[in-house]
């Protein structure tokens, strides 16, 4: 954030409050509703209040609450439930409004087919279907309607909820068309960003150009549909270089070089499809030759691949974003700054 503020840039914040990654003390203390409201309330006002007061007008955008609800559509149980209720999504909204009034506040979440099959897997939950090309509707979705009805209805009673988060982790050969899946949060009312995008290839895949070509597809379809959706100013990338590979991994190492640099830093075609989407497009700067990774152990896996910016917004800024709250990871996002909810 430092960084941002000398160099003229914007940051976000992420991961204010979610279910897990929280310190021992916290989930193994002894609470009441009233103590870990308290306690909540003082954690957002504390990490939100510090950047708008040491970095006025840096930190521009926070993921307030996420991933607070299981594949089924029902919402997860945590520390937070389990002790305020399902109103702590309520208070953490509001609590952060008040630390920064000028931030937009987000909900985040992942949709995504693979993903949310992963994350049944993992919970106990009986397995839910997610977003795919052929499942692009909210409707499709038990995670996207319980999230739909319950958002809706805190921002219509008046919880100053700016925006959702679709986190993108895109594992299915097949992902959800963007465009289509996010109509459901502009007839809300709110505006929406990609927050954690990324496409992982199968090991077996990273240096076939044809897997390359997929890959740098997909990051040019979903960054070209935030451009031209009124509704999206923000695409985030969960990292940057293949060499610092996300820590966060549910394939058992079967799928990997998700990011726009090989594991020696050269650049992919990622970075030319990025560069075309955005109408800034020079000389070719990228190349399908891709260091090789260490041998791993290949898990069977069923998963074959398949063989202009609106107006009215600024140019893109690379970020970094800041950290709050529970430590999740370091990423490097590209920004595209409109008017903050413009289209609220």
């Amino acid at each position: 954030v430092e960084f941002a503020a000398e160099q003229d840039m914007s940051a976000r914040g992420h991961g204010l409050i979610s279910y897990d990654g929280l310190p021992d003390w916290l989930v193994t203390g002894t609470w009441t509703a009233e103590s870990l409201t308290e306690l909540l309330r003082e954690h957002v006002t504390t990490v939100v209040g510090h950047y708008a007061d040491e970095y006025p007008g840096v930190v521009t955008q926070w993921d307030v609450v996420s991933n607070a609800f299981r594949p089924d559509g029902t919402l997860r149980d945590s520390i937070w439930r389990d002790v305020i209720g399902d109103d702590y999504i309520r208070i953490a909204f509001e609590a952060a409004r008040r630390a920064d009034p000028d931030a937009l506040l987000l909900y985040d979440d992942f949709f995504d087919d693979l993903a949310v099959t992963q994350d049944a897997i993992n919970s106990g939950v009986a397995m839910a279907p997610g977003a795919t090309a052929d499942r692009s509707s909210c409707d499709d979705i038990p995670k996207c309607v319980g999230v739909r009805q319950m958002i809706g209805a805190l921002s219509v009673a008046g919880t100053p909820i700016d925006g959702i988060g679709l986190q993108s982790r895109l594992l299915s050969p097949e992902p959800a068309d963007l465009a289509s899946f996010s109509t459901w949060i502009g007839d809300l009312g709110l505006v929406w960003a990609i927050t954690e995008f990324d496409v992982p290839l199968p090991i077996t895949e990273i240096t076939n150009p044809e897997s390359l070509a997929f890959q740098a597809d997909r990051y040019a379809e979903a960054l070209t549909a935030c451009l031209e959706s009124i509704s999206c100013n923000t695409f985030v990338t969960w990292g940057i270089t293949d060499r610092l590979p996300p820590e966060i991994d549910n394939t058992g190492g079967s799928f990997g070089a998700a990011l726009w640099f090989d594991s020696a830093d050269t650049p992919k075609p990622i970075l030319d499809a990025m560069a075309t989407a955005l109408g800034q497009v020079g000389e070719a700067t990228t190349t399908t030759d891709v260091a090789d990774t260490a041998a791993v152990t290949i898990p069977p896996t069923t998963n074959a691949l398949p063989s202009d910016p609106g107006t009215g917004s600024d140019p893109p800024v690379a970020l970094i974003v800041g950290a709050a709250g529970v430590a999740l990871a370091t990423v490097i996002v590209l920004l595209l700054r409109r008017t903050r909810r413009s289209s609220t």
